[in-house]
């Protein structure tokens, strides 16, 4: 099985993956300066001959035929339109039955105050990007070819969020 984390920074949650699941293959995929840095923090773990680092730029495509491609705090940053972009990416070079995982906040449908509403307003001003409702998510997924299978909350504020073609 392959994992693409797309956007995956210094490959702090790839290099984790990578601990507990040895047999994976893995490929850390961003663009040129972070992969440069990143290398070096794969190769201090001791993991460099199992974990390929990629550059490239995922508006345009992403490491072809994976099993799954994790975006962790990625599609928070862009507004629908790159998103659905980005995610279309994913769905064009999945692997047949590959899933597509977004591990983000998923925004509560109530209508009063909350912290997720803030950050909402945060990310809006800072990058033009923002969090989403569980609705959002299953439009922007279909946008992009993808069909929302599941959100899986977890211990901390983030959700796991899969989708796979249609």
């Amino acid at each position: 099985m392959t994992v693409v984390d797309v956007g995956g920074g210094q490959g702090a949650l790839l290099r984790a993956i990578l601990m507990a699941n040895p047999e994976l293959n893995r490929i850390l995929f961003n663009v040129a300066p972070v992969i440069e840095g990143a290398k070096k923090y794969i190769a201090v773990d001791g993991l460099a001959g199992r974990c390929a680092a990629v550059a490239g730029d995922f508006f345009r495509e992403v490491p072809r035929g994976a099993d799954v491609y994790i975006l962790k705090n990625v599609i928070h940053d862009w507004d629908d339109y790159r998103s659905a972009i980005i995610l279309g990416s994913c769905q064009r070079a999945l692997a047949h039955n590959g899933r597509v995982l977004v591990v983000e906040t998923v925004m509560s449908p109530h209508d009063g105050p909350s912290f997720d509403k803030l950050m909402d307003l945060n990310m809006l001003v800072i990058s033009g990007g923002r969090k989403r409702s569980e609705a959002e998510y299953h439009a922007l997924f279909d946008t992009a070819g993808l069909r929302l299978t599941k959100i899986v909350p977890t211990l901390s504020p983030l959700s796991l969020i899969e989708g796979v073609c249609k």
